[in-house]
């Protein structure tokens, strides 16, 4: 059996790496004898522009120069570890990628889907591929439906054997471009039980004592001052996940690796963040949160996900809501894990049973 996984997987930030680290071991998990790589199928603007913002320097937004060589290391950090998962010779068609004969192709998850976004193009909607493909969680980001949609999409997602989809933008998109089933599933994050890792550096900083863990997340002014004055007045220190600002605790947080990135968010008191994985992470390990969201697509995105969970009320789109009020406010976890399990169980009878039914 041989499965290829088309994601953004040369996407260097945590999220985009988890998720396809997952998807791969949980298949791995349950089809040990299978040979599952990632497709190296890639959109070469989409990936200048996600590395070339790890070597940009703003005194303005907060960096520092140890900051800044902190992130650079941390680009490097990414490519070892993108290149431990294993990887298909890079393809650049759709043709290409049919004559390596795959049994099955799952496309997701991540944004993979948005068609407005530099990383468009239409092979990630199945278009051009002639042999069994199917989708895990894909996402559009912000993308909806209109009358001017390529016909490449739609043509590639009526080639599709199945759709599964992670949020609610996404579903309505892939029926009205179908008409057909669209399956409801969880990220794959959601799906992995990981062994964090932990360096001694990190180790350090964490035990020191308790912090607000702040993950790609773009606060103004005033915020930052009454989170500065909260952390102070509540013996916190402010530790951000692969990133730095002048206002951060320390710099030992940025260069980590994704298990480090993890350890992080299973120890910390509170959680801000701006992105959905940095939200799904949060929920993963019941701790108390706000989503700070500033990008439209990470709004949809984010909000459909807690939607499923009843937790809508730690968005935050208004820059004048108190975020303290919200990091404070605990969560009822019962009810979130036990959702969190039976969309679980949903989602690995959709990936398995497709798995048995294409590539047996």
């Amino acid at each position: 059996m041989k499965i290829g996984i088309l994601t953004h997987h040369y996407v260097k930030n945590f999220g985009a790496y988890l998720q396809a680290y997952s998807l791969i071991n949980t298949l791995k998990n349950k089809y040990p004898n299978a040979q599952i790589e990632i497709i190296d199928y890639r959109v070469g603007k989409h990936e200048y522009k996600n590395g070339i913002h790890y070597f940009g320097f703003k005194a303005s937004r907060g960096d520092t120069l140890s900051g800044y060589f902190g992130r650079v290391g941390l680009f490097f950090t990414f490519l070892k570890y993108e290149n431990s998962l294993k990887h298909s010779q890079r393809f650049k068609s759709s043709s290409e990628i049919d004559h390596n004969s795959y049994d099955l192709i799952i496309i997701g998850s991540d944004e993979v889907w948005n068609y407005n976004d530099i990383a468009y193009d239409p092979v990630k909607f199945g278009y051009g591929l002639n042999g069994n493909a199917i989708t895990y969680a894909a996402s559009a980001g912000n993308s909806k439906y209109n009358e001017d949609i390529d016909p490449k999409i739609i043509e590639g997602l009526n080639n599709l054997k199945a759709i599964a989809v992670r949020d609610d933008v996404t579903e309505q998109l892939a029926y009205e471009l179908t008409h057909q089933k669209v399956n409801r599933v969880l990220d794959p994050v959601f799906l992995y039980e990981y062994k964090s890792e932990c360096s001694k550096k990190v180790e350090r900083i964490v035990s020191q004592k308790d912090y607000i863990l702040i993950y790609d997340c773009v606060l103004n002014e005033n915020q930052i001052k009454t989170l500065v004055k909260y952390a102070n007045d509540n013996n916190l220190n402010i530790l951000g996940a692969g990133e730095y600002r002048n206002w951060y605790s320390s710099t030992d947080t940025v260069n980590i690796s994704p298990f480090e990135w993890i350890y992080l968010f299973e120890h910390a008191k509170t959680v801000l963040t701006g992105t959905f994985h940095g939200t799904s992470f949060a929920v993963k390990y019941n701790k108390p949160f706000a989503v700070y969201a500033t990008f439209p697509n990470r709004i949809s995105k984010v909000k459909s996900l807690l939607k499923m969970f009843d937790l809508e009320s730690r968005i935050v789109t208004d820059p004048n809501t108190n975020l303290i009020g919200i990091l404070e406010n605990d969560i009822k976890y019962e009810k979130v894990n036990n959702v969190i399990a039976d969309m679980k169980n949903q989602s690995l009878d959709y990936l398995f049973s497709k798995v048995n039914k294409y590539s047996a």
